[in-house]
């Protein structure tokens, strides 16, 4: 991706680092591994940290990765949703909503 210029979504930060990780990430990923059925898709976000973490000491897995492999930890784990619809739904890029309306929130007040 480095080659074609592109960025890995949910990886990065410009203030945290390997050692100095973010706390929400980290309150995330425990209250998920407490509460949620399943945690595979938080799982394979931590090994792609993890990988992103040999290239460069920023490259860790910030908020808005959490947030989005969560939700797809949720989608899977409620039943309501076939693999298939899951990789529609992140393909046509429902979950953005969930950042842009995070981020509108903030603008405004």
């Amino acid at each position: 991706m480095k080659k074609k210029g592109i960025r890995v979504p949910g990886i990065g930060h410009r203030i945290k680092s390997r050692d100095n990780k973010d706390k929400r990430v980290e309150l995330l990923q425990k209250f998920a591994r407490t509460h949620f059925p399943s945690v595979k898709y938080m799982e394979y976000a931590v090994e792609v940290e993890t990988y992103t973490l040999s290239k460069a000491n920023n490259l860790v897995l910030n908020v808005d990765g959490a947030i989005g492999s969560l939700f797809l930890d949720l989608l899977a784990g409620s039943g309501m949703f076939t693999k298939q619809e899951i990789d529609e739904i992140v393909e046509i890029g429902y979950l953005n909503g969930l950042f842009v309306l995070a981020r509108s929130i903030g603008l405004i007040g």
